[in-house]
């Protein structure tokens, strides 16, 4: 429940009050493992829209043209296969594999990802810590953890909306996710490391950017690695 309230189990963990509440960690490893559960199980293909197959989940790689790794339609393949030797040589790979056996790529990628994530946790702490130099080092990590807990908590709940097989409720519950998220990391930042809004939505910006940069060579990685 205390992850609920943004910024309070970090807060309580830093000042010692310890004994009530799961270590971080473990507190990460449990939604997280919950989160690519759910999600590896939830439908890909949500409903129609004029006639139209939606999709949703997944993972969508914008290549060639935007396809939806494990649901390829036949025009799917067709086009990827007539694309494949005009792709730059490093999409080749990832996209052959996707040919091969797309629901195997999607797979690895499921089994990949949450490595990776995990090991981009202290790149998080370290660029919070840029911002927020007056915090030692382990306050941002606890606190990165923590995010990414409740992160991984909203994202789970907007991937069992996909269940319902409603394109408006999975669409209304993955806008919800996002606005959650922002005005969690918004007010956690404030309880944890204290200023004003203004500082605080622009520090949070300049840290949402940093991460972002950062997050690419991963995904890349991610994605190589699915392709082999």
């Amino acid at each position: 429940r205390g992850l609920l309230q943004p910024g309070r189990l970090t807060e309580d963990y830093v000042s010692g009050r310890r004994a009530h509440y799961l270590p971080p960690l473990r507190v990460y490893l449990t939604v997280s493992v919950l989160y690519f559960v759910i999600a590896a199980a939830a439908p890909v293909a949500i409903g129609e829209v004029g006639g139209r197959q939606v999709r949703a989940g997944g993972v969508r790689v914008e290549v060639t043209g935007p396809t939806s790794i494990g649901v390829l339609s036949e025009e799917d393949r067709a086009e990827l296969r007539a694309r494949l030797d005009d792709s730059p040589r490093l999409f080749r790979p990832m996209l052959r594999a996707m040919l091969e056996d797309p629901a195997a790529f999607r797979s690895r990628v499921f089994v990949t990802m949450p490595r990776v994530l995990f090991g981009m946790l202290p790149i998080f702490a370290a660029i919070v810590s840029l911002f927020y130099r007056r915090r030692p080092f382990p306050t941002a990590l606890v606190f990165a953890v923590h995010l990414h807990s409740f992160t991984f908590v909203v994202l789970t709940l907007s991937e069992l909306a996909k269940f319902t097989n409603s394109v408006a409720v999975a669409a209304g519950a993955g806008i919800l996710a996002m606005v959650s998220m922002l005005v969690y990391t918004l007010a956690a930042s404030r309880r944890v490391y204290g200023g004003g809004w203004p500082l605080i939505a622009a520090k949070t910006a300049g840290i949402g950017v940093l991460y972002l940069v950062a997050s690419i060579p991963a995904f890349a990685v991610i994605l190589a690695w699915a392709s082999i």
